[in-house]
């Protein structure tokens, strides 16, 4: 289930220690967030790394994940295609020296375990866009509307703001006139 004794991984001093395996994870991804209506299996691949201390990991996980249109609710099928590269740190070493955009994760000195599960878990509730469309929404097609209203690109909202900000020549002429008034007083 993609966690391994720190003890079973320190035995990988010289070659890498290869996994591969399928996972379903629709529970907890639907457990952990309300929009996803469907997983498909995970595919999981990777390797780790015995490193002085650390234990850095390269892992490929693709699966398909269904999630609700953010304009119109309408399902969509969002393939995802991650790749996870963190460092579990199994000795207690010293990181500072480390590239700042090295993920090092701590290990419990009780449980000293390797937890890639949730990294998957995690990682595929992080690559989810906060902005989903259908192909046809992508498109620009499709703009849900109602009674007395619509949504509308963002483009079109521009040249309405532009259309608004042009004043009205007859407007003008009104405007002129309480100049005046204010003058005599």
């Amino acid at each position: 289930m993609l966690n391994w004794e720190v003890q079973d991984v320190r035995k990988y001093k010289d070659k890498p220690f290869d996994f591969k395996e399928t996972l379903d994870l629709k529970k907890e991804l639907m457990e952990r967030s309300d929009d996803i209506i469907d997983t498909e299996a995970v595919q999981v691949e990777g390797q780790l790394f015995n490193d002085n201390g650390l234990v850095i990991s390269d892992i490929k996980v693709e699966t398909k994940v269904t999630l609700p249109s953010t304009r119109s609710l309408t399902p969509v099928d969002l393939p995802l295609k991650i790749r996870i590269n963190e460092a579990y740190n199994i000795d207690d070493i010293d990181t500072e020296e480390l590239d700042e955009n090295t993920i090092i994760i701590p290990i419990d000195d009780e449980h000293p375990t390797i937890d890639v599960y949730e990294s998957v878990l995690d990682n595929i509730l992080l690559s989810i866009p906060s902005q989903v469309l259908t192909e046809d929404e992508e498109k620009g097609k499709n703009m849900p509307s109602g009674k007395n209203w619509e949504v509308i690109s963002e483009e079109d909202y521009q040249k309405q703001k532009e259309e608004d900000k042009q004043v009205n020549p007859e407007f003008a002429k009104l405007k002129n006139l309480f100049k005046d008034n204010e003058e005599k007083e």
